[in-house]
């Protein structure tokens, strides 16, 4: 391309030259003799041509200059935009960040930031002020505070936990700053890069010293308030036992009393000395144990518990009560109650006890009755218990506070009925603590129904139909003036099976009957209201009190006796099926049975008991309690002695108080069952001598190796009870 241009220009150039040579001869000398004329006219022609072709080329080439100058022009007024834009932001940015760097500044926070080996990247002015640092001389080196030394917050928050999604950790320090020493909060937050790596942590602390010396006298405070609360309720157990320890020589002195003999008018007396006496017990006991669920110490175990021997047993317990009042207490379990259920036995024994105690003491005609049966929940199935009485009831303004403590039906100055508010109070804290609920209904006609159900954790369900209805096919008739004895009765042997017809007193009426139930009321002298048909078996229904009447009632005609109130077992065990639905080897006489099992039983005499008991009062009491029944007594005043009397003699069986000096009764019992686990001497029967049943831990005296409990004051009748339980009649158990 160059040498093709520069032949052009060599060309045209020559061309020119020769050109202008013939055109300045013509001009000069008029003529041409250089060239000839057609050669001047092709060169005329060709420089033309080039002339032409240059001046084409010049004006594209302007064009070309004009294009680019104009896009030169363009791109310079975008430059000049953009240079505009940029500076535009630029001062938007230095603003946000000053912005920024102002709110940051007047935080009343600390804010820095530390680069992943916890150099100094960042810092606000609250941050340099609380730690007295230069910002030059802060900035990139490593910084970590100093702790207090009784501090056990960590140096820095961890960040192992970032890929669950804990991009934040909190912690408090107790840090020295230049204030001195400061409790922080700090929050730390992770700022990593687009791979997940940490790049630097950014920290938040705020001075919360004002918050933590309020939570501190907080806490001082709480804690001075539980320990008085822990003090009074000390002091209130305390008081209780010792106020405890001398009613219960008051009463056991007035039990004896009453098995000596007395005139009329002495036995009265003695009889209102036993009553007050047991109405304090009761109200001191309710201190006690308000006092321990005010306080956080009220437990509950998990036992084993037949329900239907329970239930018999607080019923006989309250019956006396009842009867004293001319009123009646009837009992009836469900045939789908589970025989044996998890559950603390004494708490539910205490509220069955209080709710029945209540029933008795606001009725004074008709009588009580309890049902025990299941409940469909929500999610499972409960125990349902119902006490229902004929007496006052409750209003219905009261019903929803009645449990609440110190509230009472009534709480006027002139109310009938006295008692401190407490014990439905402590039913409704046991029954929640069960996991239970509590309620009251009004019951039709008269009278209320206090209601509880429990979590039923069945360890051996409902005795088998052949178990549950063993009368089954049988026809009875109960005769009596008390209607709740009525349909108490009815409910019984109807759940077992039997049917219920009417007596008729008729002598010519036809009776298809084969047993008659007869009341003869609740008083010490039997009234009954039917005498005995000759052709039915005729069964007199007695009080605990008119047991000794019984031979006058065999004397009229009565094939035996239920003492009230009647267990249900004692109808299984007592009324056979017809003679012609039972098989001939299961066919039982009814006369003779049942004169041998109404015979009163004499308590057991002629053990050999040690007694370890420290107070002279309740040493007395008991040792003339067994004496009375013809027991030989060993007496010590303390478990070493105990412990040391078991290894040297033999004993029968072995009443131990659980509070004594030095080793109490638990830790005597302990190395007493150590001692025949290692000499190999047969077990002994312990029993707890102890003012309340829940004073000290049933399992304890359990894990002890303990058989039972007796509280004191002992009553005559529970340790005849016991000694029949451990020593069955006919047993050769005395020592020799």
């Amino acid at each position: 391309m160059k040498i093709a241009r520069f032949l052009r220009m060599f060309f045209g150039l020559a061309a020119s030259i020769l050109l202008m040579a013939g055109l300045g001869e013509v001009l000069l000398s008029g003529q041409l003799t250089l060239m000839p004329r057609p050669v001047l006219a092709a060169l005329t022609s060709v420089v033309i041509a080039f002339l032409l072709h240059g001046y084409f080329l010049a004006r594209r080439r302007s064009e070309l200059l004009d294009q680019q100058a104009a896009q030169m022009q363009a791109v310079a007024a975008r430059l000049e935009t953009s240079l505009a834009a940029a500076a535009a932001a630029n001062a938007q940015l230095n603003q946000s960040e000053i912005r920024y760097k102002g709110l940051v500044d007047a935080q009343g926070d600390a804010i820095f930031r530390r680069s992943a080996d916890s150099r100094l990247t960042y810092g606000n002015d609250a941050f340099f002020k609380l730690f007295g640092l230069n910002p030059r001389q802060a900035i990139g080196r490593p910084f970590a505070p100093d702790l207090h030394p009784e501090s056990r917050a960590p140096l820095f928050g961890s960040f192992a936990g970032i890929e669950t999604g804990r991009a934040r950790v909190r912690y408090d320090q107790h840090v020295r700053t230049a204030y001195g020493w400061r409790w922080l909060a700090w929050e730390d937050y992770a700022v990593r890069d687009g791979a997940g790596r940490l790049v630097e942590v950014q920290s938040v602390g705020r001075d919360i010293t004002e918050r933590k010396a309020l939570e501190d006298a907080l806490t001082e405070a709480r804690d001075r308030a539980e320990a008085g609360s822990r003090a009074k309720s000390g002091f209130l157990a305390t008081m209780s036992h010792e106020i405890r320890t001398p009613m219960n020589g008051v009463l056991g002195m007035a039990r004896l009393l009453l098995e000596t003999d007395l005139k009329r008018e002495q036995r009265s007396y003695v009889e209102a000395i036993a009553q007050s006496g047991e109405a304090l017990i009761a109200l001191i006991g309710d201190i006690l144990d308000f006092s321990k669920i005010e306080s956080g110490m009220m437990s509950f175990d998990e036992d084993e518990v037949e329900l239907r021997p329970l239930i018999e047993r607080v019923i006989e317990l309250q019956a006396p009560r009842a009867h004293a009042k001319d009123i009646e207490l009837v009992a009836i379990t469900a045939a789908d109650v589970p025989s044996v259920v998890r559950t603390d036995g004494v708490r539910l024994l205490q509220v069955l006890n209080n709710l029945i105690g209540n029933a008795i003491k606001f009725t004074d005609r008709g009588g009580v009755r309890i049902d025990a049966m299941m409940a469909e929940g929500r999610k499972r199935r409960f125990l349902r218990f119902e006490v229902r009485d004929t007496g006052v009831g409750v209003p219905a303004e009261k019903r929803k506070e009645i449990f609440q403590e110190f509230v009472q039906a009534d709480s006027s100055h002139a109310r009938k009925f006295a008692g401190t508010g407490l014990g439905l109070a402590i039913c409704r804290r046991l029954i929640e603590g069960m996991g239970g609920e509590i309620g009251i209904e009004p019951a039709m006609g008269a009278g209320s129904i206090f209601w509880f159900t429990l979590p039923a954790i069945v360890v051996a369900g409902a005795p088998a139909s052949s178990e549950t209805r063993p009368l089954s096919g049988l026809r009875f008739a109960v005769v009596t003036r008390n209607g709740l004895l009525r349909e108490g009765l009815t409910a019984q042997v109807r759940a077992l099976g039997a049917e219920v017809g009417a007596f008729a007193e008729d002598d010519e009426a036809e009776q298809n009957l084969d047993y008659v139930f007869v009341d003869a009321g609740t008083g010490a002298v039997p009234d009954p209201r039917a005498l005995p048909d000759a052709d039915i078996p005729s069964f007199v229904l007695l009080a605990p009190a008119a047991h000794g009447r019984l031979a006058e009632m065999l004397d009229k005609g009565f094939a035996g006796h239920l003492i009230k109130p009647v267990r249900q077992t004692s109808l299984i065990e007592r009324f056979p099926i017809r003679p012609m639905i039972a098989f001939e080897a299961d066919i039982v006489p009814v006369a003779e049975p049942r004169l041998e099992e109404t015979a009163s039983k004499t308590p057991l005499a002629g053990f050999r008991v040690l007694l370890a008991e420290d107070n002279p009062v309740n040493a007395l009491l008991t040792r003339e309690l067994l004496r009375r029944r013809g027991h030989r007594v060993s007496e010590v005043t303390t478990g070493e002695a105990a412990v040391k009397a078991m290894a040297e003699d033999q004993f029968d069986i072995l009443l131990t108080d659980i509070h004594m000096p030095g080793m109490d009764g638990i830790e005597a019992a302990k190395a007493i069952r150590a001692g025949e686990a290692a000499e190999g001497r047969p077990r002994t029967p312990i029993i707890a001598l102890t003012a309340d049943a829940m004073e000290t831990g049933k399992r304890a005296c359990k894990d002890a190796g303990m058989d039972g409990f007796l509280t004191k004051p002992v009553d005559p009748a529970l340790l005849d009870q016991m000694f029949e339980t451990f020593f069955p009649a006919g047993a050769d158990s005395a020592a020799a």
